[in-house]
């Protein structure tokens, strides 16, 4: 049964229900690339809305969310901030019930932190957010005074070097990660808005991560496409229905990107059947 939109419903509600309302896993990563377009950057606005505005016509209905990188648009100053915020508004514009994540791997505490989901949920009106974990509990704690809006803890992330300190092995004997996904989702999880992001590109990583979680948590895949993240191993999400897993490059550079969105889509769902 599908589950309607209000303002009292659980970020991961919004996102399961956003994931069956367009059976899609996909979300699509409007990382743009002003210098890789080489595109003229005399009027930023007008860049952005260019570039972004026809790929979210083409993908709106194609994807179960959206994710923007802030420093795509931030190197640009007050003109990509404003840019930041058109984007977000003409998303919910073409869909209220969009879901729409900050990817800015934020990692303050206390009133910063405040702050930080002021100006993310606030001022941008994005849905969710990505932050990084290494100040504790602190990091995360004000992000509960927003309960609507979901926050992604990077548990591990999907760049060749990410091993070097998220692989190390404690005392314990279990990995840093496995360690940091325990403590994300059987602890802070209890503000009920946290949930967790993994690396598509270490499939076993990825897998391990899912298992610690469990199936109650929501949970983001990264490095679909470009990075080298293969669909086919999505399917260790069978039993955990809802996530999303990015892809940027691959559908921002596509020949036709909502023909690669609903390519992905299809192939993904075809691995539950």
């Amino acid at each position: 049964m599908k589950v309607l939109y209000n303002s009292f419903m659980s970020f991961a509600d919004r996102l399961q229900s956003s994931i069956e309302r367009n059976k899609s896993h996909v979300c699509v990563g409007l990382d743009t690339d002003l210098e890789f377009l080489k595109r003229d950057t005399s009027n930023v606005g007008a860049a952005f809305r260019d570039f972004n505005f026809p790929i979210i016509d083409a993908t709106i209905n194609k994807a179960g969310a959206f994710k923007m990188n802030l420093a795509f648009y931030a190197a640009y100053g007050i003109e990509g901030y404003k840019a930041i915020k058109e984007s977000v508004a003409y998303i919910k514009a073409k869909d209220k019930e969009a879901i729409v994540i900050a990817d800015c791997k934020r990692s303050e505490m206390t009133r910063t932190a405040e702050l930080s989901a002021k100006e993310i949920f606030g001022q941008f009106g994005f849905d969710g957010l990505i932050i990084t974990p290494w100040f504790g509990y602190d990091t995360v704690e004000p992000y509960g005074n927003y309960p609507d809006n979901g926050i992604f803890v990077l548990c591990h992330d999907s760049n060749p070097t990410a091993g070097e300190l998220q692989d190390l092995e404690l005392k314990s004997g279990e990995r840093l990660y496995e360690y940091l996904t325990d403590r994300v989702a059987n602890h802070w999880a209890k503000l009920g808005n946290i949930h967790i992001e993994g690396p598509l590109t270490y499939p076993d990583i990825l897998r391990r991560i899912i298992e610690i979680g469990g199936p109650q948590q929501a949970y983001l895949a990264a490095g679909l496409g470009s990075q080298g993240g293969k669909l086919e191993d999505l399917a260790m999400f069978t039993g955990y229905p809802n996530f999303i897993v990015n892809a940027s490059r691959s559908i921002l550079y596509a020949e036709d990107p909502g023909a690669q969105t609903e390519s992905y889509r299809t192939q993904i769902n075809d691995l539950f059947k």
